[in-house]
């Protein structure tokens, strides 16, 4: 193999991994590593540091604890310098991952809004923050580690963009080669220690880099690795990237998403807040907060229908189905009182007017908030640039989610009432104009 600039087709860092003077097959090795030169905490060069910070990342709960640890076994060797056994390693990392979100201005966040980087995942530079607050400021102090809070946060993008699961016993760490890899979603050609033999449990454990691929790789062609099957909002949040035409992307509506659009088409907000509490006590949503995610596919979960349609039918409608104080017992009588309106949709009977209605705004009002990335932005910086692929997948995974719904619209009688179903060629809005 060679190392040469990335390719278009994934994502990573400057450089990446190409398949040499001769095809790979299937099943062939790339790099065995051992386990004793991947850097975590627990092999790191100051045992009572790492000690330190295990014990208050367990005090403290941390929901991935791991990443402050790991960031925090890179700051330890970067203090120790050429006395750290990872100097010719952590001498070729990255001093940071420049474009994960957390090293974005305000400015150029600006840019993120709506989108699900800042709609479902957490704030990794406020949660860095209160890592070194609560955890790392201190210990390091007391060992005397020489870092500030940049230095961490900078390590921390490393760790965050870099990390492997080495082997259960090691957690969570850094791995030299593997970490040269560059992602792609979908159609990845090799695995980093993935069982099968990848990772050994003798006392010369190590992990093996193998061609996954089925018809392996060809000369020439950069090797990718996978990271999981993670969407554009996820890459770009803790790696500093984006993949066009990515598989995995997926937009979410939200409770609040919800109740906000029922409450613009005219449903009464005693009505939304009464229903709501029904929907969560027959665990219909597992959170008052749930979200709904739609993907790629551009296709509405059952759960997000279950719940509109809960919300805003009519009340003599509800009454048939208020009884039930379970999930499947509400979601069966939600399908039997559904299917008994008369409907032209079997499989999708919950689709009443007032239903597209409802999740139609909501997607509506989603598509209004989006930023605007000019190309001329775009074209000068590539965290904007990122961020404009985002905004478009999104953008298309809504839009082709409304193009569904326009389809939900069938012939009605006359004498329907309100929960009649919108007219064919009808616009689902207007039915309540």
């Amino acid at each position: 193999v060679t190392f040469a600039a990335r390719s278009s087709e994934g994502g990573g860092g400057g450089r990446g991994v190409l398949c040499g003077t001769r095809d790979l097959a299937a099943g062939e090795r790339l790099a065995r590593i051992p386990v004793s030169m991947c850097l975590t905490l627990s092999t790191c060069g100051m045992p009572d540091v790492a000690e330190a910070i295990h014990a208050k990342v367990v005090e403290q709960k941390l929901l991935a604890g791991w990443l402050c640890e790991a960031a925090s076994a890179l700051c330890v060797e970067r203090h120790l310098g050429r006395a750290s056994k990872y100097f010719a390693y952590i001498r070729v990392l990255p001093d940071c991952e420049p474009n994960v979100v957390s090293m974005w201005s305000d400015e150029e966040r600006g840019y993120l809004v709506n989108t699900e980087v800042e709609v479902g995942l957490r704030d990794e530079l406020r949660e860095a923050r209160r890592e070194w607050d609560c955890i790392v400021e201190e210990v390091f102090k007391a060992h005397d580690v020489k870092c500030s809070f940049d230095l961490f946060h900078r390590a921390r993008t490393v760790v965050s963009s870099r990390a492997f699961q080495i082997s259960p016993t090691c957690g969570i760490g850094l791995a030299p080669i593997a970490d040269c890899f560059n992602h792609r979603t979908g159609g990845h050609d090799v695995n980093v220690g993935d069982g099968g033999g990848s990772v050994s449990t003798s006392e010369n454990d190590a992990l093996a880099v193998r061609i996954v691929r089925e018809g392996g790789v060809k000369s020439g062609k950069e090797i990718f690795n996978t990271y999981g099957f993670l969407g554009n909002a996820r890459l770009l949040n803790s790696y500093g990237f984006t993949q066009r035409d990515n598989p995995a992307d997926v937009v979410s509506l939200s409770t609040t998403n919800i109740r906000v659009a029922a409450a613009m088409v005219g449903i009464s907000g005693s009505q939304i807040a009464k229903r709501f509490e029904w929907i969560e006590s027959t665990s219909l949503i597992s959170s008052a907060d749930a979200s709904f995610d739609i993907n790629r596919a551009c296709t509405l979960p059952d759960d997000l229908m279950y719940v509109v349609w809960a919300c805003v039918e009519d009340d003599d409608i509800f009454r048939k189905v208020r009884h039930t104080t379970r999930r499947d017992d509400a979601i069966n009588a939600i399908l039997t009182v559904a299917k008994a309106m008369e409907s032209a949709h079997e499989q999708q009977p919950m689709m009443t007017c007032s239903v597209v209605k409802v999740i139609s705004s909501a997607i509506e009002r989603r598509l209004s908030m989006y930023a605007t990335v000019g190309d001329e932005e775009r074209g000068k910086n590539e965290r904007l640039e990122c961020a404009a692929i985002l905004i478009e997948s999104e953008r298309q995974i809504l839009k082709g989610a409304l193009e569904k719904l326009e389809k939900f619209s069938v012939p009605v009688s006359a004498d329907e009432g309100s929960n009649k179903r919108a007219k064919s060629g009808d616009d689902a809005f207007a039915l309540f104009d």
